[in-house]
């Protein structure tokens, strides 16, 4: 049987995603690819326009929407991890994106219901994306609303519940228009400032009807860290215009109070600075210094901090009284001048910058406990926070050698939380575009890779570092993890298995179900090799082309214990979506330390196709069509040629199309037989 990962194009490489758009994002251009037009609809709801055609794309979505995923709401609350320049946001099990910081690219698979849902992409997803690749396009994104007089901003900051929301609704009531509630989105074009929204429903805590009159018979909207919400457009609610952008004019920070209090005071740009950064999610230092063009100029506009408690309304009209609202933006209160310059401010501030910032994607989680292997021959390194997973990942991969330290040709660094937040059986959906991959299993596990860094994340739960064994989990996240590394290794990854006798195998090519597993197991208990059962990796090699077996176990089908009643003792039951099937440790059919073969040929199985084995030859034409079809992965355009070589390397060797009936033993002894013979011709 193929492995899981194959089935039904596992990674959608062939997923079309024909619509295209460009948007203007908080200030930064974003071209969309998807087939879906509700996403389409949302964005052009949450975005602008690009005005300029000649304008670069600042970052690139691509969204594809599986026609047939069936996830429905209510949706749970997004999950965001990643590590170095990878971000992973799980939607639920069956929607999810990654998101490459440095190439400034966004890859993303959703269901049909999540696609559809034109209020969660502007309430949730489009947010949960700004704030991952906000630093990266250098945009500051603010916990903070936003009013606007005219086109002047007036920023509303503070941590949560202290009332930002609710203020910024009551200075709406008092004529201003709205521009977002809780993210605002900060960018710079040399000296220019602007503030950006999404068009995302406003949400308030009930409590917020004792306050507007507009809000009183309105029943809550949904729930929100277990406390009831109202949502609502402030638009259709208020009879208020809302603001796409705007200069901001000044920046208030918000200290609310149980008393009644109106009480503002000037802060440094020094000061500021420290509370904007200390709001500010960790990122590498080339995007810190990205971000501080950006607070460099925010913090020249007046910044206050406003201590207050009371009626929000009444709070509301005393700001508009203190800044003169509807006039020049002239500030009432005494005017402090500060006297530092900006290059003083800056070498102080930006020392600070960074530093003390949270870190709540784990993006920088240590990952103390490493070792080099040898992986057919490349080193690949190892890295992880759990010493349990370093056990099993050598326990995996047991057969291979562990190397010195060297410099490594792919890094993989494997995260345990330990939470135990995916439960078995959870759904598994992959997707890929060009050098990335990413694999999720259900919502709050999953895999990534890029091939251009050479680097592997993956954050896994208790189910793997739980596992007595790691090689016949349900789910066995490092074979994949190995599968999506191998282009960058050299290698050509192709699902196959493989016979092998003394240094010469024969490939054994084929549709699910044609035998390749079960022929494999036939011609080992005859005394053949059991070299590989899902996947063979080809690397070029002066004599043309060599090949790898895999080191996973093999996977049967349930009905091959019709066959050999004596293997259920000896298997591991599993399942993917609605197949069942069992694992088997075919390690003590194979040599003690994996080598590479000569390919002999290549044999195309077809079952079922007559009631006595017969070889034919098979055309050239013929074979590299199953060929080509049988590469385990869609990789980058960088990764075709080596593809092509090792293809067109098989080609040259003899290839044949072997019909047979049900019993699959009749295919493993015209394999014996072709590697026997072989045999017998080299001794003589």
């Amino acid at each position: 049987m193929d492995s899981v990962m194959t089935a039904g194009d596992f990674f959608r490489r062939n997923a079309s995603t024909p619509l295209h758009r460009r948007f203007l994002a908080a200030g930064a251009v974003c071209a969309l690819q998807t087939n879906c037009e509700s996403i389409l609809e949302a964005a052009e709801e949450a975005f602008l326009p690009v005005e300029s055609s000649t304008r670069g794309t600042d970052f690139a979505l691509r969204l594809w929407v599986d026609p047939q995923s069936s996830s429905r709401p209510p949706w749970p609350k997004p999950y965001v991890r990643g590590l170095d320049h990878l971000v992973f946001a799980g939607f639920d099990s069956d929607s999810s994106m990654l998101v490459d910081s440095s190439k400034r690219c966004v890859l993303g698979r959703f269901s049909t219901n999540m696609g559809s849902d034109r209020e969660h992409w502007k309430a949730v997803i489009f947010p949960v994306l700004m704030s991952v690749v906000a630093a990266s396009v250098g945009i500051v994104e603010l916990h903070c609303s936003c009013v606007v007089n005219g086109n002047r901003g007036y920023l509303l900051a503070g941590p949560s519940r202290s009332g930002k929301s609710t203020l910024a609704m009551a200075l709406v009531r008092s004529g201003l228009a709205f521009l977002s509630d809780d993210r605002t989105y900060c960018s710079r074009q040399g000296e220019k400032l602007s503030a950006w929204g999404i068009a995302a429903s406003v949400k308030l805590r009930l409590e917020a009807r004792g306050w507007f009159e507009e809000l009183k018979k309105r029943t809550p909207t949904g729930v929100q860290n277990g406390e009831s919400i109202l949502r609502f457009e402030p638009a259709l609610q208020f009879g208020r215009t809302r603001a796409r952008c705007c200069q901001p004019e000044c920046l208030i920070f918000l200290e609310q109070s149980e008393e009644p209090k109106f009480c503002m005071t000037r802060m440094s740009p020094r000061e500021a600075a420290k509370v904007i950064d200390r709001e500010l999610m960790a990122e590498p230092p080339r995007l810190v210094e990205q971000q501080w063009k950006v607070i460099e100029r925010l913090i020249e506009i007046p910044c206050w901090r406003l201590q207050y408690g009371g009626d929000p309304v009444q709070v509301a009209r005393r700001l508009t009284r203190q800044f003169r609202i509807g006039s020049q933006p002239s500030c009432r209160m005494p005017f402090v001048k500060y006297t530092e310059r900006r290059e003083e401010t800056r070498s102080t501030a930006v020392v600070q910058c960074g530093s003390g910032r949270l870190d709540p994607i784990r993006r920088f989680i240590p990952t103390p406990f490493g070792i080099n292997l040898q992986l057919m021959g490349k080193i690949v390194r190892v890295e992880t926070n759990s010493r349990r997973v370093l056990d099993l990942t050598l326990q995996f991969f047991g057969s291979y050698r562990q190397v010195p330290q060297s410099e490594p040709e792919f890094r993989w660094r494997v995260v345990s939380e330990g939470e135990g937040f995916t439960g078995p059986g959870a759904p598994t959906s992959a997707f890929s575009d060009t050098d990335l991959n990413f694999v999720n299993m259900g919502q709050r596990s999953f895999l990534a890779a890029d091939a251009d860094t050479r680097l592997g994340i993956a954050f896994l739960d208790a189910e793997f570092a739980e596992a007595r064994d790691a090689r016949f989990i349900s789910r066995p996240p490092l074979d994949l993890l190995f599968c999506m590394s191998t282009a960058s290794l050299g290698l050509t990854s192709l699902s196959a298995a493989c016979v092998a006798l003394g240094g010469t195998g024969v490939l054994l090519l084929g549709e699910p179900n044609s035998g390749k597993t079960t022929a494999s197991y036939v011609a080992a208990m005859q005394g053949m090799e059991f070299f590989a059962d899902q996947v063979v990796f080809l690397e070029p090699a002066s004599s043309g082309v060599r090949a790898w077996g895999d080191p996973f176990p093999a996977v049967f089908r349930p009905t091959t214990l019709e066959f050999f009643p004596d293997l259920r003792p000896q298997v591991h039951a599993s399942s993917y979506g609605d197949l069942s099937f069992y694992y088997f440790d075919k390690s003590k059919l194979q040599r003690k330390r994996p080598r590479s073969v000569t390919p002999l040929c290549s044999v195309l199985l077809q079952r079922a196709a007559a009631t006595s084995p017969r070889l034919l030859p098979l055309s050239a034409g013929e074979l590299s069509r199953h060929l080509s079809a049988s590469l385990l992965f869609r990789d980058g355009d960088r990764f075709r040629s080596q593809h092509a070589a090792s293809v067109a390397a098989l080609a040259k060797l003899p290839s044949y199309e072997l019909s047979y009936g049900e019993d699959p033993a009749m295919a493993a002894n015209i394999v014996r037989d072709l590697l026997l013979n072989h045999a017998r011709e080299e001794d003589q």
